[in-house]
């Protein structure tokens, strides 16, 4: 009986032996795997990184480029104001002017009514009629 026992207990030491090279496969794999999955990781962050700066680079570049966009529309509109003001004040001028002109066409045709009037009375007095006035 005691040859069994040995059989046994080499058929165990096979069995512990396979066993044991079974768990350092399964570890080996695992070491394995847990190494890609750091390495895909670390790909991983600098893939972040960069899309990070990019980001970073783009929102900056919106920025300037609506502050560009902001400082022109309102030159634009300052230069518009300015036109207007400027637009008014020769409108300003040249109706001045009109009215200028035409005091001056109303006081001689004013004097012109007034001469046809004094020469249409001289004639009706010369026809005898009573003394008129202005």
């Amino acid at each position: 009986m005691g040859g069994r026992r040995e059989e046994r207990t080499g058929g165990e030491v096979g069995h512990l032996s396979r066993h044991g090279q079974t768990i350092q496969d399964h570890a080996k794999h695992h070491a394995l795997r847990i190494h890609l999955l750091e390495t895909n990781l670390a790909h991983m962050q600098v893939q972040l990184d960069t899309t990070k700066s990019k980001l970073d680079e783009t929102e900056k570049a919106k920025s300037d480029l609506q502050k560009k966009y902001d400082d022109a529309v309102e030159k634009m509109e300052r230069e518009m104001s300015d036109m207007e003001k400027k637009y008014e004040s020769i409108l300003i001028e040249a109706m001045d002017a009109v009215a200028g002109k035409l005091e001056q066409a109303q006081s001689r045709w004013q004097k012109s009514c007034e001469m046809v009037q004094l020469r249409n009375i001289a004639k009706l007095r010369e026809f005898g009629l009573p003394n008129l006035e202005l």
